[in-house]
């Protein structure tokens, strides 16, 4: 079976610096899939490439056996690879829905004239961006907050909206880049329970997180990444007593997961 997601000995250097070298994973379809490593470690990188907006320096990267390596973040975006980032990147001073239709507007043929004049088309488009904005709000346990403006969200909610902006997309990989940043206990277990409900609804789901308790508890299978290179992939319980791990990204001890 073809996994939706392969990177084949990916690099991407800056000048003399190497922030990914010779990286190369599977994701099989359906998995919760974690990526981990060290502040530094090229995490954030490698999304950029998985999302197009770095080009590999070398290697591939392919989507349900296909290259994308190269090709535009609006392009990957189009064949259903969606992502969030680490930092919120939310309209604050539009409501909810808003940020939500956004997406759905990307998925249209809508052009400028038409959101001008008003015409029958633009009115379709709109009426479909508020039916399924509402939707994807519903799945995320947001409906009641879709007038509200995003900036008077709390925090926590604020990277829920994100995630929901990302579903608009109608995606069949999502790419979280650290979701829980930032959140207290009780935002973080909210979360994980989402991310569930999201992959039970099969959704792939490829996340880059530093809580040791969500990755842990939520990923199938894991790769750790330390300056750049691939160090050690496998189930979590093999990550938690891999040595390297343990050396490279947690010096000694064990990784607690509670």
């Amino acid at each position: 079976m073809v996994p939706i997601l392969e990177t084949k000995n990916v690099c991407k250097y800056f000048g003399g610096l190497k922030a990914n070298e010779n990286v190369s994973f599977q994701v099989k379809k359906g998995l919760i899939y974690g990526i981990i490593g060290p502040n530094g470690a090229g995490k954030t990188t490698l999304f950029n490439v998985l999302s197009g907006s770095y080009i590999p320096t070398s290697g591939d990267v392919l989507f349900n056996g296909q290259s994308i390596a190269g090709l535009s973040p609006v392009k990957i975006a189009s064949m259903g690879i969606a992502r969030t980032f680490q930092n919120i990147k939310l309209f604050k001073y539009m409501t909810v829905l808003d940020n939500v239709k956004i997406g759905f507007h990307c998925r249209t043929k809508t052009n400028f004239m038409d959101a001008i004049l008003h015409t029958p088309t633009y009115k379709k488009t709109e009426e479909f961006a508020v039916e399924k904005g509402l939707e994807v709000l519903r799945k995320v346990g947001m409906e009641d907050l879709a007038y509200e403006y995003a900036s008077n969200l709390p925090y926590g909610t604020q990277r829920k909206l994100e995630i929901a902006r990302a579903l608009a997309l109608n995606p069949s990989l999502l790419l979280l880049d650290e979701p829980a940043a930032g959140m207290n206990p009780s935002e973080t277990t909210e979360l994980m329970d989402l991310i569930r409900k999201l992959n039970s609804d099969d959704l792939t789901i490829v996340v880059i997180e530093h809580d040791m308790k969500l990755i842990m508890n939520i990923c199938d299978e894991i790769t750790v990444i330390s300056y750049g290179e691939k160090i050690c992939e496998g189930s979590p319980k093999e990550v938690q007593t891999n040595p390297k791990v343990i050396e490279a990204y947690l010096g000694k001890g064990s990784i607690k997961t509670s």
